[in-house]
C-alpha cells in the first residue's frame, strides 16, 4: 500500500437500533493528524431519522425523539463528516453500514483483538481502562454511548494501537474477519479452538453465524489438522 495520508477521522454513530432498517440519530468524530497525543476537530450532531426512537434505543444513548425534533435529516448531517481519507470506528462493520461513506476503515476492534490477547473484553470503555488511556477532555461531559465521547475514546484506543500496528496494517486487518481463539457460546465455550471437535465445527458452519465465527471454524478444519 502506498504511503498513507496523516489523517484518520475517528467517528461513531448513535442509532434507533442495530436491525437492518435501523437509523441514525447521532453522529460525533474527532481526528488524528499524526501529531502525538492529539485528537482535534471535534464535530458532534444529531440526526433526525424517520423513525421513533424506541426506549431500548434510547436506555443505551439516552437519545430521545424530542432531543432530535430539530435536527437535520441524515443527508444533510453527513456532509460534514465526509472527505477524510481513512476512518476509524470500534466494531466499524456497523458504522460503514450506517453511513455508507466509502474511504479506508480501520476497526480498533478487530487491531485490539490481535494486539492484545490478555484483555478481559473488547468494547471500547473496557479497553480505555484496562489500558489506562489519557483522561477525555472534561468539556465532552461524562455519557459513555453519545456520539462524540465514544469517538473521542476510540480515538486514545487508536494512538495506543498506533504503538503496535502501522496504519496500513491496522486497515489490513480491519478488512479480515477475526480468528477467534475460543467460542463465547454453545457447548463449548472458552474452550481453546484446537480442542473444539471436528464434527462440532462441520455442525458450525452450516449454521447462520457471522463471518468471525464461519471463519474461525473453517480455519480450524482446513489448516489445524495436524494438530488434533
Amino acid at each position: 500500500m502506498a504511503e498513507l495520508p496523516k489523517l484518520v477521522r475517528v467517528i461513531d454513530t448513535e442509532s434507533t437500533g442495530i436491525e437492518d432498517d435501523a437509523q441514525v440519530v447521532e453522529i460525533g468524530s474527532v481526528d488524528w493528524t499524526g501529531s502525538e497525543n492529539e485528537l482535534g476537530n471535534a464535530k458532534q450532531t444529531f440526526v433526525k431519522p424517520t423513525i421513533h426512537i424506541p426506549a431500548t434505543a434510547s436506555a443505551v444513548h439516552h437519545i430521545t425523539d424530542d432531543m432530535v425534533a430539530e435536527a437535520p435529516a441524515f443527508e444533510d448531517a453527513i456532509t460534514q463528516f465526509e472527505g477524510a481519507p481513512i476512518y476509524a470506528a470500534h466494531n466499524a462493520a456497523f458504522d460503514m453500514r450506517m453511513l455508507k461513506i466509502k474511504a479506508h476503515w480501520v476497526c480498533t476492534y478487530k487491531v485490539a483483538y490481535e494486539c492484545f490477547p490478555d484483555a478481559p473484553a473488547y468494547g471500547n470503555q473496557v479497553l480505555r481502562y484496562w489500558l489506562d488511556l489519557a483522561p477525555l477532555p472534561e468539556w465532552i461531559g461524562s455519557l459513555a454511548h453519545r456520539a462524540l465521547f465514544d469517538a473521542w475514546t476510540t480515538g486514545r484506543l487508536f494512538e495506543r494501537l498506533l504503538f503496535e500496528k502501522t496504519v496500513a496494517e491496522m486497515i489490513e486487518i480491519s478488512r479480515r474477519p477475526i480468528l477467534l481463539r475460543s467460542f463465547g457460546f454453545g457447548k463449548h465455550v472458552g474452550v481453546p479452538l484446537a480442542q473444539v471437535p471436528r464434527d462440532y465445527l462441520d455442525w458450525m458452519l452450516r449454521q447462520d453465524f457471522d463471518e468471525d465465527v464461519v471463519y474461525t471454524a473453517r480455519h480450524y478444519l482446513t489448516f489445524d489438522q495436524g494438530t488434533r
